[in-house]
């Protein structure tokens, strides 16, 4: 099976060189910002049967209505045509990941061994899980789900293509199991505030990387059951 990428071009801190899109078999998964040069190519990729959202971030999905409209297509997501084990054609299982999103989707291609994670992983760096949305504890359930697979690769929302899956599903577990010890540490030091847990368990993070660290450390909370005050 081909698995064609199209990156749209909406590079960021979070969207890394920008969002992936992918095309299967007239499936494509994840259109992308409402940008008409993204979607001409889309477009030129061949017939456009289906449109599958792994969740609606405007980063994956504004492009949808557009794309819909240009091709005919519906578009899919979960909740709308789509649940949990539903088969997309061609040969893509739907599977259930929230904790970035509540109706966060990856799709898995057993026969090829393929996992378009969206926003579940990424090719290089982490994932943000903000709250209220994100749900830390959802979330590491979703990569336990998905490592049980033993996927071969990981064709994810932003990034590189990962031809070790296993050993990265592994690595996002791991990192998450350090920090959340190093945020029970800083609670541990006397850290009553978001931002005193942030300067003594995020001391690794670059200042202009501030806001998303605090972000990360309320949903590190959130799943210890620790409300804290910002400041």
């Amino acid at each position: 099976m081909d698995f064609l990428t199209i990156r749209a071009s909406n590079p960021g801190p979070l969207t890394l060189r920008g969002t992936n899109t992918y095309v299967v078999g007239g499936t494509v998964v994840d259109p992308g910002p409402d940008d008409e040069r993204h979607l001409e190519e889309i477009l030129a990729a061949g017939p456009v049967q289906r449109i599958a959202l792994t969740h609606r971030h405007p980063d994956h999905s504004a492009g949808a209505g557009r794309l819909s409209e240009l091709s005919g297509a519906p578009v899919l997501a979960h909740g709308v045509g789509l649940e949990d084990g539903d088969l997309l054609a061609p040969g893509l299982v739907c599977i259930h990941t929230p904790g970035h999103a509540s109706d966060h989707l990856c799709f898995w291609h057993p026969e090829s061994g393929t996992l378009l994670s969206g926003d579940l992983l990424a090719g290089s760096g982490s994932i943000m899980i903000a709250p209220p949305e994100g749900d830390l504890a959802a979330y590491v359930t979703s990569l336990e789900r998905v490592r049980a697979l033993s996927p071969a690769r990981i064709l994810p929302g932003h990034g590189p293509e990962v031809t070790d899956a296993v050993a990265k599903i592994e690595e996002y577990l791991d990192h998450r199991r350090e920090r959340e010890e190093q945020v029970v540490s800083a609670l541990e030091e006397g850290a009553s505030t978001v931002g005193e847990v942030v300067t003594l368990a995020y001391r690794d993070t670059p200042p202009e990387m501030r806001p998303y660290a605090d972000l990360a450390a309320r949903a590190h909370l959130a799943k210890l059951g620790r409300d804290l005050p910002t400041v």
